[in-house]
């Protein structure tokens, strides 16, 4: 306590909360800042710009194409914002450096960055996406050794001059994950949000607090009312709509007949093409199964330890297989590649 006087200004009340821990109990390692806004912002614009020393700065043209091949990319009805490109890189959003790290980042940046990079690259990647996640909880530990590595390499592939604050602290985060679990549930996401929507409740600067305490209260009231029981959805439901037929498997799951919804992972690790949907009474999914799935990369990981997948889409089954609701481990993010498809679990659905 108090180990460093010139630090210190006065005793903080949170000293006087039962039970609390300031150096334990106070998160460092909130996706949001930490690792969207973070490292994966430092590591894109180091790579268009050349700012991190190392050769991988891109020229005008691959900028170009880089942004081309990301924006074509279809991701599902569940991640609500469209990939946007290189040129718009310094307007992104948090969730969209989330997006591309997990759903974009290995496929596209295969094509443009040195092997080298891409490989250190995936470190991050696997580890990342292994503490957010309690599904793969069992190689935490695996993760916590991807990111020493990853940050030792860093120094030797970059210079040690580019080491951030930022980057210091991933050595944390698998502590923090083991005692407060994985990054999602401690992320800056949800208060962000909620600041954010208080901010457009109030209209003037007079009595601003009143303001947000009055609308609050109103939308409270509303809520009440619109979540009724007889207004809430049940899952798994089946919902139509034109010609389209889509399954709420869950909440934040769909499963449709659009290319982007149309993806889903079986218990044994089957990936699926989602056809058709019957209730008779129970919900019956019929989809055709790709016969023909590999690791999309083998270092530092096999992919499919993460679930992650790739094959031709030419190469799904004639035939349609039934599946229960109960079958589903997660829906996939399909991204083409230069021959074939890669599959990745929306992570939120593998809970």
């Amino acid at each position: 306590m108090h180990s460093y006087d010139r630090h210190h200004k006065t005793v903080t009340p949170l000293l006087d909360v039962p039970n609390m821990d300031l150096i334990q109990d106070v998160i460092v390692g909130d996706r949001l800042h930490l690792i969207d806004l973070g490292v994966m912002k430092r590591l894109l614009n180091g790579w268009r710009d050349g700012s991190l020393g190392f050769d991988t700065k891109l020229s005008s043209q691959k900028i170009s194409d880089f942004s081309t091949m990301l924006c074509s990319i279809q991701l599902p009805s569940e991640i609500h914002r469209k990939p946007r490109g290189l040129d718009y890189l310094s307007h992104w959003k948090g969730t969209e450096f989330s997006n591309f790290l997990h759903y974009s980042s290995i496929v596209v940046l295969k094509q443009y960055l040195p092997d080298v990079a891409y490989q250190h690259f995936l470190l991050f990647f696997c580890s990342i996406t292994m503490l957010s996640s309690n599904t793969y909880r069992a190689n935490w530990h695996v993760a916590r050794k991807m990111l020493e590595t990853f940050l030792s390499d860093f120094m030797t592939i970059y210079g040690e001059q580019f080491i951030t604050s930022n980057l210091h602290n991933l050595q944390h985060i698998v502590d923090e994950v083991e005692v407060f679990g994985p990054l999602s549930t401690f992320a800056a996401y949800p208060f962000e949000n909620g600041l954010q929507r208080m901010k457009h409740l109030i209209r003037s600067g007079w009595k601003s607090l009143e303001q947000v305490i009055n609308r609050l209260s109103e939308v409270d009231s509303h809520e009440y009312y619109r979540m009724q029981p007889s207004r809430i959805r049940k899952y798994p439901s089946i919902a139509t709509s034109g010609d389209s037929i889509r399954v709420h498997v869950k909440d934040g799951f769909i499963l449709s007949t659009l290319y982007r919804n149309g993806w889903f992972l079986t218990n044994n690790n089957q990936v699926v093409r989602f056809v058709n949907v019957l209730k008779s009474p129970k919900i019956i999914i019929f989809g055709k199964i790709l016969e023909e799935k590999r690791n999309f990369f083998s270092d530092p990981v096999e992919s499919s330890v993460l679930h992650v997948f790739t094959g031709n889409i030419h190469s799904l089954s004639a035939n349609e297989f039934q599946f229960a609701c109960e079958d589903i481990k997660c829906k996939l993010v399909a991204v083409m590649s230069v021959n074939d498809h890669v599959f990745i679990p929306l992570l939120h659905t593998l809970e």
